[in-house]
């Protein structure tokens, strides 16, 4: 019974790549089969690609535990079968974790997950051969959620939501202190400016993965062109994405890509059922 009313996110990869994203049709993706009972994997990213497997690292959520919260986890799927082969948990604070951001830097890998209750954002070194994370130094005095670092535009900084959903606040990197500080905010009029991903380029343009939460909390991505107004980085509301199976799906609030594979997470009941009951719930009740 515990299960009924859960709620639990899948991986799913989108088929045709970025340009997919972009085309006039849409998209459709193929799901990662999860043998793993009562874990769930949200806030995919990719490590690396090789021609047998995909690995990634997402926010694992036992919901099983006394009192369940995310932790950082390595995903091995095999490309043949779709099959998440296993996990590994490779960060576990005690605290939530989510939304492992990738940084690639002079041959090393990076990772700044969300960890809002430590109160600012952490950097940590990884080692692919042992699975280690070791803690790099703090980049950020602000507790920001789902942030992602970016030099498109000549000088790093780093997006991401301090305030609320409605606000972005950019961070411009300080050589002094070591640290981003805030520079200033781009206010949307609706709860749309959320990263779900990493900002990446396309066809001569900047584009930044953000979620819809106007509706509900990651209910699809919206993907905005990033541009300089009064040489400060804004967004453009551009396209909306939502779960390819809408039936099926209800939400989806991470897009990242690498070496041509595009992945995203997917929002469903654990039980299907439940949701159709619950919406007929909620028709009758707005008729009344």
């Amino acid at each position: 019974m515990s299960n009924l009313f859960k709620k639990k996110w899948d991986v799913a990869f989108v088929k045709g790549g970025i340009d997919a994203l972009f085309a006039d049709t849409p998209f459709q993706v193929v799901i990662a089969k999860n043998p793993f009972k009562n874990h769930w994997f949200a806030d995919p990213f990719v490590l690396d690609v090789t021609p047998d497997k995909i690995l990634l690292l997402a926010e694992e959520m036992d919901q099983s535990a006394p009192q369940p919260y995310g932790r950082i986890a390595k995903l091995t799927i095999d490309r043949a079968s779709m099959r998440i082969e296993k996990y590994d948990i490779i960060l576990d604070t005690g605290t939530h974790l989510s939304f492992p951001n990738i940084l690639r830097q002079d041959g090393k890998v990076y990772i700044y997950p969300e960890n809002c209750h430590q109160g600012k954002l952490n950097l940590y070194e990884f080692d692919p051969d042992t699975n280690a994370l070791t803690l790099f130094q703090s980049i950020c005095d602000d507790a920001v959620w789902d942030a992602s670092m970016t030099d498109f535009f000549g000088h790093r900084q780093l997006l991401g939501s301090y305030q609320d959903d409605f606000h972005l606040d950019i961070y411009d990197w300080d050589e002094t202190s070591l640290n981003f500080v805030r520079s200033h905010s781009d206010l949307s009029s609706k709860a749309d400016n959320r990263l779900a991903g990493q900002p990446f380029a396309y066809k001569g343009n900047y584009y930044c993965p953000t979620q819809d939460c106007t509706t509900t909390y990651g209910g699809g991505v919206c993907i905005k062109k990033m541009v300089l107004r009064d040489g400060k980085l804004a967004l453009v509301p551009g396209k909306v994405l939502t779960p390819p199976d809408p039936k099926r799906f209800e939400g989806m609030h991470t897009l990242n890509q690498y070496k041509g594979v595009v992945v995203v997470d997917l929002k469903s009941w654990h039980v299907p059922l439940m949701r159709t009951l619950y919406q007929s719930y909620c028709s009758l009740v707005k008729k009344k």
